[in-house]
């Protein structure tokens, strides 16, 4: 099983790099009250997003993601596997 306590730097470098890959324009990171994180996906000369999510992180400084349901998000709005999710946030 994976480790779930990667902090939210590698996380948005991970859904910015797949998001590239899959050729969408635009990753709008819009950090919220507290631990609360929005995500927002848009395709090439959309004006409206094609996916949002929201993610909580922990509330110290290293600013952890520990939800497994928050990696599932990311990978079901950037249509890709969970495993190939987790493969690039280990790695970045």
């Amino acid at each position: 099983m994976s480790k779930l306590s990667y902090p939210l730097k590698k996380y948005i470098k991970a859904v910015e790099s797949i998001a590239q890959e899959k050729g969408l324009a635009d990753v709008r990171i819009t950090p919220n009250k507290g631990s609360v994180v929005r995500f927002e996906l848009y395709e090439k000369g959309e004006s409206i997003p094609m996916s949002i999510w929201i993610i909580h992180h922990s509330h110290n400084r290293k600013k952890e993601i520990w939800s497994k349901e928050d990696y599932k998000k990311a990978a079901r709005n950037l249509n890709c596997e969970y495993d190939f999710l987790m493969e690039r946030i280990k790695n970045s």
